[in-house]
């Protein structure tokens, strides 16, 4: 019988989000090319491993097609967020550059799709994907009025207000004129290493956290 070394194993909280989006008016052997090879494999996987909890971002134009083409595939999505597996993360209906149109249409643009997920999947999103990442402070207001408790925006973002990178790791709360929301900064360096990087890249970097 040999004695058996305990190991003090470090936990990491990580937070994983998966951004779908569409061009408004792409050709259709575009978003079925992206179906077979992209979304429904990677729910199918998804779907054999229930402990593994994730964010989801679908924009409005991708669920109009699916709604047309595989209303199959939003039927699957909805068994993965009854189950609580699947988070679904809200935005834009059109994926508005948000600083560029007026607020009213930023709510509108937002509850659109808020609206939509919820008839379809039975949650209604609380958090939001930021278009092209593309943040101004006063985003706050309208996001909050729209009924978002949060939002996902690049840690460069962070960077310009003067935070390290070891701070990246929370959120933060931001305002205008009174109307809060939290902010969570997406790592630039797991956006790379996740998609383009062996597994080890990520591991190894998350254990250094």
């Amino acid at each position: 019988c040999r004695n058996k070394k305990k190991t003090n194993l470090k936990k990491v909280n990580l937070i994983l989000g998966i951004h779908n989006h569409q061009p408004v008016g792409n050709f259709d052997f575009v978003f079925e090319e992206a179906y077979h090879k992209a979304y429904k494999p990677f729910l199918e996987v998804l779907s054999r491993f229930p402990s593994i909890k994730i964010g989801m971002h679908y924009t409005g134009i991708i669920f109009d097609w699916m709604d047309r083409t595989y209303p199959e595939f939003i039927s699957d999505l909805r068994g993965l967020v009854e189950r609580g597996q699947v988070e679904m993360i809200g935005g834009g209906f059109y994926e508005p550059v948000l600083p560029a149109i007026p607020d009213e249409d930023k709510i509108g643009q937002i509850k659109k799709l808020s609206q939509y997920v919820e008839e379809r999947t039975g949650y209604r999103p609380q958090g939001m994907w930021i278009a092209e990442r593309v943040w101004e402070p006063h985003l706050a207001k309208p996001i909050h009025q729209a009924d978002m408790r949060y939002a996902i925006l690049d840690d460069t973002h962070f960077q310009y207000a003067g935070l390290d990178e070891k701070e990246f790791t929370g959120y933060y709360v931001t305002e205008e004129e009174g109307h809060k929301i939290n902010i969570f900064p997406i790592s630039k360096t797991l956006r790379y290493t996740i998609p383009f990087e062996e597994p080890e890249k990520t591991i190894d970097y998350l254990s250094r956290l």
